[in-house]
């Protein structure tokens, strides 16, 4: 029997933020690093450890809003006219994670100068405090070149700040940084391959525990970040999510299962935050590189994911959706009985909503094209052929399940925010 996953907040929490940072070497780890600045920041001011606990999930996750690697490497490197958009839709993604809500206020205006009096207005003291300290964090970190030794650029970096500073930050928060910034080792911890572990070990934190509830809630946030990025990918995820939970509860699956599974759905194209929209949305057939780095998204929900205690069996049912039981599939080729029940329902699932849905290029499948396609695939042995029977046998039902909840996910995606051009 399987039992519900029980996740501590932090780990989850340092896991994403690595997650979130794949996209290219510049972007890499920059969150944590993010969030170890704006703890040392803070730790002079003995802040109630609920505030900073509050602080470091905003700091780890402030630029999840940032939904494609192209708006990512531009907000690295101050390409980015609509500074606010992001903001906006970080702060509603986290606002939909209980635990987040106090972090969502602070990524909302974690862009904000300090001397904005009228955008402060009504801001609690504390959530003005961490937003700023998330600010001169962000702007200290993305100052650090990853070509050169941190120490030689400290003096470059501290002149800096200090132009900035007097409409930007805090006097408080400026003052913590000049202190800290004479301190080698806080150059150091910044750069260092181990930054998570520096910050686990900063204040004793307190052991917050996800269950059930709690990682459904979390695994719909992160489809978005994925799903949201494009009108190509806009639907897919919840698609899948809301067919392995039906297939699975009519393969007589328990209802932890069935949930498990539906999370899983949730979160099997996690690693697509490492793939450009230039090749997500490329219409034409993908050369073989870019078909490579595609590829390459399966492997990275793996690694997301299995650093996360407690997701064992989420881990595998998400990562091995491309995994096929002749063993024609990737990237671990596992085959036959390596693959987990609930990772052979996932793949079925993936492959009835890629047939069935349309996308900005093309309309779905019909039943009848679809059958065909699922039944040629259980014959030649990619998809199990215990599941696919199951999944014909209730097209119809399954089917409009799936519609209606990628229907209810493409209304909110017409509601996000327009895209605004780089400055170039």
């Amino acid at each position: 029997m399987i039992r519900d996953p029980v996740v501590l907040l932090q780990d989850l929490v340092l896991s994403l933020s690595d997650a979130l940072d794949l996209v290219h070497l510049i972007a890499a780890e920059h969150q944590l690093r993010t969030a170890y600045v704006a703890l040392r920041l803070t730790l002079p001011a003995d802040r109630p450890l609920s505030d900073q606990t509050d602080l470091l999930y905003a700091a780890a996750l402030h630029d999840i809003g940032v939904l494609s690697v192209e708006d990512r490497l531009d907000l690295m490197t101050g390409n980015v006219e609509d500074i606010d958009r992001h903001t906006v839709l970080g702060a509603e993604l986290l606002s939909r994670f209980d635990p987040f809500r106090n972090a969502a206020a602070i990524v909302r205006l974690h862009h904000t100068p300090w001397t904005s009096e009228e955008a402060w207005e009504g801001v609690p003291r504390a959530v003005r405090l961490s937003a700023n300290a998330v600010h001169l964090a962000d702007t200290v970190e993305r100052m650090i070149r990853r070509d050169a030794g941190v120490l030689g650029q400290v003096s470059g970096i501290v002149s800096s700040v200090r132009r900035m500073a007097e409409e930007q930050f805090s006097p408080d928060l400026l003052d913590a940084f000049l202190d800290v910034s004479r301190v080698e080792s806080f150059w150091l911890d910044i750069v260092s391959p181990r930054v998570g572990s520096v910050i686990a070990g900063l204040v004793e934190w307190p052991r917050v525990t996800i269950k059930m509830d709690g990682l459904e809630q979390i695994g719909r946030v992160l489809s978005r970040v994925v799903d949201y990025r494009s009108p190509y990918t806009a639907c897919h995820s919840s698609g899948v999510a809301a067919t392995a939970e039906m297939l699975a509860r009519r393969l007589l699956f328990e209802d932890r299962e069935c949930r498990l599974l539906r999370i899983a759905g949730h979160l099997h194209d996690l690693g697509k935050v490492a793939v450009p929209n230039a090749i997500l949305e490329k219409a034409a057939r993908l050369s073989s590189s870019e078909f490579d780095v595609v590829r390459g998204h399966a492997y990275h929900t793996w690694r997301i994911l299995s650093n996360i205690g407690g997701f064992e069996e989420i881990t595998q049912w998400a990562a091995f959706h491309h995994e096929r039981m002749n063993g024609t599939g990737y990237p671990f080729h596992h085959k036959g009985d390596a693959l987990p029940l609930g990772s052979r329902i996932m793949a079925a699932a993936d492959v009835f909503t890629a047939l069935t849905e349309n996308r900005p290029y093309r309309e779905g499948m019909d039943k009848g094209e679809t059958v065909a396609l699922l039944s040629e695939f259980a014959a030649n042995g990619s998809l199990d052929p215990r599941i696919v029977p199951a999944l014909i046998d209730d097209f119809d039902a399954i089917d409009r399940g799936r519609a209606e909840a990628q229907r209810a996910y493409a209304e909110e995606f017409s509601r996000l925010p327009p895209a605004q051009p780089t400055v170039m």
